[in-house]
């Protein structure tokens, strides 16, 4: 008759530091090994094309915004307009169509103009968000706008606001924990 015996190992608040090479060691003689190689993938919001987008005023603004990496569905996915969260604001232009089941969101803003410039961030309950840089161009060249660091403290300002009003997943507070680091 065969013994089992199991030893669970249960890691609460998994961080990226936690993936690594795992031995379960038997003391008998001779000691018996097996390992397991945890990995640990971080969700994330990626909106597609590049960081920053240039257009005239009165064109169509459309962002696509998809979660990857998670593995169950976000309860929601939020757009922000630099530190202004624009799902609803339909009386602005704004039309947001989200399939959370999908882990899918697209933000389209019809007849832009120089208001509408400016960071958009895309963030949900289970994922580190994503942002684009959106400039509406009265006749400017794209070429002599200056380029810096746009838009870091507004995104971690959104996940700390994520972080102090709902309950959050590691990936959000492990991004902000990386980004005080």
């Amino acid at each position: 008759m065969e013994l089992i015996i199991e030893w669970p190992l249960q890691i609460k608040y998994v961080q990226l530091r936690d993936a690594g090479l795992y031995e379960c060691q038997v003391s008998t003689h001779p000691p018996t090994s097996i390992f397991v190689q945890l990995d640990v993938v971080e969700a994330k919001a990626e909106i597609f094309g590049p960081s920053e987008k240039y257009l005239k005023p009165g064109s169509t603004l459309r962002l696509t915004c998809r979660v990857v990496k998670s593995n169950e569905p976000p309860l929601y996915i939020f757009w922000y307009h630099n530190n202004r969260m624009i799902n609803y604001d339909v009386h602005r232009g704004v039309n947001v169509s989200t399939e959370a089941d999908n882990r899918y969101s697209e933000l389209v803003i019809t007849h832009t103009n120089t208001l509408n410039s400016g960071n958009y961030s895309c963030v949900s309950n289970n994922a580190v968000a994503a942002s684009t840089l959106v400039h509406i161009l009265n006749g400017e060249n794209p070429a002599a706008m200056q380029h810096g660091d746009h838009g870091n403290g507004v995104l971690v300002a959104v996940q700390y606001r994520l972080l102090l009003g709902t309950i959050v997943t590691y990936q959000v507070i492990n991004r902000l924990l990386c980004a005080r680091h």
